[in-house]
This record gives C-alpha cells, sequence and structure tokens, in this order.
C-alpha cells in the first residue's frame, strides 16, 4: 500500500512546484488550473494512508487475542484474506472526502457504495476476534484491556464512518466535529489502543523486564474512560453543526468544549501513567521470564530480552502459533545456549 500510494502524494508535491515556480496552470484556477484535481490527488493518497497504519494495528490485535484467548484464531484464512481485501478497496474510496466538492453524482454513488463495501472485511475481523474469544480460556491480563478498548472505539469509529458515507448525511456533517471525533475514534481510539496493547505485550520480549500489571490495567481504564469522554460529545456537537478549525465558538457549545477538555486531562492522566510504570520498569522491575504470557509464537521460545542470536540451529517447526489445543511439549524445544542457559536444536512451532 504504501508503495503504491505514496508516490502519488511526492507527484503532487511536485506538481505544486512546478505550479508555483513555473507558473504552469495545474491546481490554480488563476492559471487555468483545477483545484478539485488536486483533492482527488491528496486523497487518493490519503485513504489508502489510514488503512497504512491501522491494518498492523489489526495485527496486532489478532496476536493479542490469541494468546490471552488460549484458542487457535477463528477463521484465520478469513481474517488474512479480508486484510487484502481491505487493501485493495482501500484505493478505491477517495471519493468520500470529496461529496461536497462537485464531483459527478454517479462518481459520489459509487464511492458511497464502496465505502459501505470496505465495512464487509472490517466486520469480518471483528466478527472472528469474538468468535476467537468465544469459550475460549480467557487470561485477562492488560494487553487484552486495551483489545477491549480498541473494540469499541474501532466499532463506534467504524459505524460513524458508514454515517458519513451515506452522501445525504455527509453534506450536513461535513468538516464539523462530527468528523473529528470520528477520526480519532477510527485512528487514535483504534490505533492508539492496538499500538499500546502491543507495547506492553511485547515490552518483557523487548526489555526483558515485567511492568506492574495493576498500574497496566488502571491505566487503560482511564484512558478508555478519559478517550471517551473527550470525543463522544464531539459527535453531538458536530451534528449540531459545530464546524472543525474553528478556534472560537458560540455559547452554545461551551458545554461540550468543556467536558471535552476534562476527558483530554483524564486521557493525559493515562497516558503519564502508562509512561511512568513502564520507565520504572526498566529500572526496579522483575526480571521477565521467556514467556509470561504462555504464547505460542516463535518469539516467546527464547529468552526475554531477545538475544542477539535466537537459536544456534534452524529451528525444527512442529507446531503452528496459534495451537494451543495442542500439548506444549514441542515448544520446550529449540533454545540456544542464549536461551535461559540452555543449549538446544529443535523449536516447537508447526506451519
Amino acid at each position: 500500500m504504501q508503495i503504491l500510494a505514496t508516490p502519488v502524494l511526492a507527484i503532487t508535491l511536485a506538481l505544486v512546484a512546478m505550479e508555483r515556480i513555473l507558473g504552469i496552470g495545474i491546481f490554480d484556477p488563476a492559471l487555468g488550473g483545477d483545484p478539485v484535481l488536486y483533492q482527488h490527488f491528496f486523497w487518493f493518497y490519503s485513504h489508502p494512508a489510514v488503512y497504512i497504519m491501522i491494518v498492523p494495528g489489526f495485527g496486532i490485535v489478532s496476536e493479542i487475542v490469541t494468546t490471552f484467548s488460549k484458542k487457535h484464531i477463528f477463521g484465520y484464512w478469513a481474517i488474512a484474506l479480508s486484510s487484502l481485501a481491505i487493501a485493495f478497496i482501500s484505493f478505491l474510496l477517495w471519493g468520500h472526502h470529496m461529496f461536497v466538492s462537485g464531483q459527478a453524482p454517479l462518481a459520489s454513488v459509487i464511492f458511497s457504495f464502496l465505502t459501505f463495501l470496505v465495512g464487509v472485511p472490517t466486520g469480518i475481523k471483528m466478527f472472528n476476534w469474538a468468535a476467537t474469544m468465544y469459550k475460549g480460556s480467557i487470561d485477562l491480563k492488560s494487553p487484552l484491556f486495551y483489545v477491549f478498548g480498541f473494540f469499541f472505539l474501532f466499532l463506534v469509529g467504524g459505524l460513524t464512518g458508514i454515517v458519513l458515507g451515506t452522501i445525504p448525511l455527509n453534506v450536513h456533517l461535513y468538516d464539523t466535529y462530527y468528523v473529528v471525533a470520528h477520526f480519532h475514534f477510527t485512528m487514535v481510539g483504534g490505533m492508539l489502543m492496538a499500538f499500546l496493547g502491543g507495547l506492553h505485550y511485547w515490552w518483557p520480549k523487548m526489555t526483558g523486564k515485567m511492568f506492574n500489571e495493576m498500574q497496566a490495567k488502571i491505566a487503560s481504564i482511564i484512558i478508555f474512560i478519559g478517550f471517551n469522554v473527550t470525543f463522544l460529545p464531539q459527535f453531538a456537537m458536530g451534528m449540531l453543526g459545530m464546524p472543525r478549525r474553528y478556534y472560537n465558538y458560540i455559547e452554545e457549545f461551551r458545554g461540550f468544549h468543556q467536558l471535552s477538555t476534562i476527558g483530554a486531562y483524564v486521557l493525559g492522566i493515562g497516558l503519564f501513567l502508562v509512561m511512568y510504570y513502564l520507565i520504572k520498569s526498566l529500572f526496579s522491575g522483575e526480571r521477565a521470564p521467556a514467556n509470561p504470557w504462555k504464547s505460542r509464537g516463535l518469539e516467546w521460545q527464547i529468552s526475554s530480552p531477545a538475544p542477539p542470536h535466537n537459536f544456534e540451529h534452524i529451528p525444527v517447526v512442529v507446531h503452528g502459533p496459534y495451537d494451543y489445543h495442542k500439548p506444549m511439549d514441542g515448544f520446550q524445544l529449540g533454545l540456544s545456549k542464549w536461551g535461559d542457559g540452555q543449549s538446544k536444536e529443535t523449536a516447537g512451532i508447526e506451519r
């Protein structure tokens, strides 16, 4: 996605430079250019960019859900293929940012349909994650707390995206605080919670130190509450007509803005708490075992932090990374001399 989308941004910048320096009319109407063309170029890059940022978060969520449910991930191929579907459809959606730009009505209808369509592979992921947890042996550790937050925030972001993909509603809500709230629920609420979940999940492996689990759970709850208090009122403001990018506002929106400000402080407190206990763990945290989460992934079969050379020999693959229904015997093999001081030659991960 980056390879295909990012060059369009570079080309657009080059065209802007040519227009400014050489006076060639490309986007400037005064020079005979078309400003809507600039919007097409900009959004052709910027909408896939959203998925470039969020798709890695989907992978993090899949790892955490299966680890703390102790179940094979439900519908593995469906999740994998849905990522490819999202990547493909994401290049066909840019026009839903331009419903009020003057583009052809037929084009707007097509972009609206494609906006609804991209919700299908995304929904597949959500249902598969829920099915993975169903009747699983749930271990309520802090990474899973962040994933729970991800589920709610990304669900709200996705559903409000369907609202904005509806042309009549988009005309009313365009460039309002509703768009601000939608974007933050999708990208910040979705990607940030996935990132924090992944950070806590791999922190012991990266640093060799364990953080305070109770503080991590409390921080995840504070962040979740603070985020919702910050951005939920902005949906209401947007529906009432509060435009974005205004430094001032009329009196009737004062209460909403004050509530958002309070939520932002709560969110900040939660993030500072995360920074506090993670930094503290580097100096006084307990030594992390090789596999604190009892995961089946190959990286968890070596010591923490990861040694310079993971294995003395290429590990023999005998179990899959999500095969929690199989015994752990094979997973005790394969550590190099770096792994807990043992010298063994095979590792238990099955393709």
